[in-house]
């Protein structure tokens, strides 16, 4: 019982320890109005490797999303050209 009680200790501890990279959109700009397509750029923070994959879900909340990945570089950064018709979109990293 005391093994079992130390073991759920140490995997509790080493969950938190690692934490998950973040994942943030720095910015979402159209380059004409009207246009549906959009560059979208975002920083990774705390990757443990790199480069680190990141696939960005435009659209998200919609019956129709799209999938597009990027490759964040060395400094975390990354930038990848969308379409979009509402202007949403999430960021995570690929595990």
């Amino acid at each position: 019982m005391k093994c079992l009680l130390m073991s759920l200790v140490a995997v509790c501890f080493a969950g938190s320890v690692f934490a998950a990279p973040n994942v943030k959109i720095t910015s979402f700009t159209y380059p004409a109005q009207g246009q549906v397509y959009a560059e979208l750029c975002g920083l990774v923070e705390g990757a443990e490797s790199s480069p680190t994959f990141v696939r960005v879900t435009v659209d998200h909340k919609s019956n129709r999303p799209g999938i597009y990945n990027a490759i964040a570089g060395k400094d975390g950064k990354f930038c990848t050209t969308v379409i979009t018709y509402r202007g949403t979109a999430e960021a995570v990293v690929m595990e």
